[in-house]
């Protein structure tokens, strides 16, 4: 019975210090948490990209602190250097056009802050539509309702990532400034899908 009781005692030991560690993490970091009462970072937003060449794509980015756990057995009382830091999605589609669904990943460069950041996407769909997507999107954010970004692109051509440094559109990287929206703000630019 003593060892029901020790095992009993250490769960609600292990439980009470995550949620210690979320605590910490929420008043360290408060532009991690759309729900934390001041200015966020996490939460969506959403704005067209125009590219060089004149193409028009609509972008959402949804991003969230990424929980003190990834990557670890155990959930850390304090976020380090070595934690992981955002994860969300990045959703692009041509106007008109389909939807191209994206991981994202990356760190703030100012943790303080969040005042300047860096994601790096991935597909989330094994098989996508072809077309232009983003692979590494830089970030500032000076603690409002807008985000600007530098957008770098390739072309999805089947299995293949295309780009070029002459291409006007995969060359250079492109610029635009998202609001915060809603995912029916998207579907609305992209198409009404």
């Amino acid at each position: 019975m003593s060892w029901v009781v020790a095992f009993a005692v250490f769960v609600a030991f292990a439980l009470a210090m995550e949620a210690v560690g979320r605590t910490i993490d929420r008043a360290r970091f408060p532009w991690g948490y759309s729900d934390s009462g001041h200015a966020a970072l996490a939460g969506t937003w959403v704005g067209p990209l125009v590219t060089a060449s004149g193409k028009r794509l609509g972008m959402l980015m949804d991003l969230e602190l990424a929980p003190l756990d990834r990557g670890r057995r155990h959930a850390p009382l304090f976020r380090t250097r070595r934690s992981h830091w955002l994860e969300g999605r990045v959703l692009v589609c041509t106007i008109p056009g389909g939807v191209r669904r994206l991981k994202a990943s990356g760190k703030p460069d100012d943790t303080k802050t969040a005042s300047t950041f860096h994601l790096g996407t991935s597909p989330a769909d094994t098989v996508g539509p072809d077309g232009l997507q983003p692979s590494t999107i830089k970030g500032r954010w000076g603690g409002g309702d807008t985000v600007d970004l530098t957008v770098s692109l390739y072309i999805k051509k089947g299995r293949s990532a295309i780009s070029s440094t002459a291409d006007p559109d995969t060359g250079p990287d492109q610029h635009t400034t998202l609001k915060r929206g809603t995912e029916a703000q998207f579907n609305s630019l992209c198409g009404g899908r």
